[in-house]
């Protein structure tokens, strides 16, 4: 798989997500098939599935670079494989290695952080995305369905309340994250809306 049909794949993915919210919103209220706690669960699953796509993407463009990049740590010291799909072989097995002290991880950071570790200098991966402070907000979002853990929350609960998102303190009262995602707005329009858009505009930022 080459890195632009990976692309094509998260975009896909990505278009997928944005038909079924569509259909999600267009069924939900009161006497509709969806109630509005129906739809903030719904929404929290297909934020996740965006989100895990993302992680997946990264993932994978990794993995082809290490196995095709000249001068990557896997191709600088081997020069011939026995068969043509050895070296994404040996890179997925490379990077599935568990890191010692916390496992396997793909936020960006870490990607970033391996890329410069195993990649040449001047590889595709920059220190920090264009919208790497919202896929920062978009983690925050994750970890708050994902873990529900008392950090998980606290840290969510403390981002909403600020800029940009500043929600009063009537509008935190009985606040999900299934209803936050689906029922306030960042920069004039849905968050889950606008979450996609920051995953698909840094994945084309990856692969122009």
């Amino acid at each position: 798989m080459t890195a632009q049909e990976l692309r094509g794949g998260l975009v896909g993915t990505l278009q997928h997500i944005r038909e079924a919210l569509n259909k999600v919103r267009q069924n939900a209220g009161i006497h509709q098939t969806f109630n509005f706690p129906d739809a903030h669960k719904l929404s929290e699953g297909l934020y996740l599935s965006a989100w895990t796509q993302w992680e997946e993407f990264i993932r994978e463009l990794l993995v082809i670079d290490l196995a095709t990049t000249t001068g990557s740590f896997l191709l600088r010291d081997v020069r011939d494989f026995r068969v043509k799909g050895a070296p994404l072989r040996y890179a997925e097995r490379l990077l599935s290695h568990r890191d010692a002290d916390r496992g396997i991880e793909w936020s960006y950071a870490r990607v970033f952080s391996r890329a410069e570790a195993l990649l040449p200098a001047g590889h595709r991966f920059p220190k920090n995305l264009q919208r790497n402070a919202d896929l920062k907000k978009l983690k925050v979002v994750r970890n708050a369905i994902a873990h529900r853990s008392d950090s998980a929350w606290v840290a969510f609960v403390d981002m909403v309340r600020k800029a940009p998102f500043n929600l009063s303190p009537n509008q935190m009262r009985g606040i999900t994250v299934g209803r936050f995602i689906f029922s306030h707005q960042w920069n004039g329009q849905f968050i889950l809306e606008e979450a996609l858009d920051v995953i698909n505009d840094s994945c084309f930022e990856l692969v122009p």
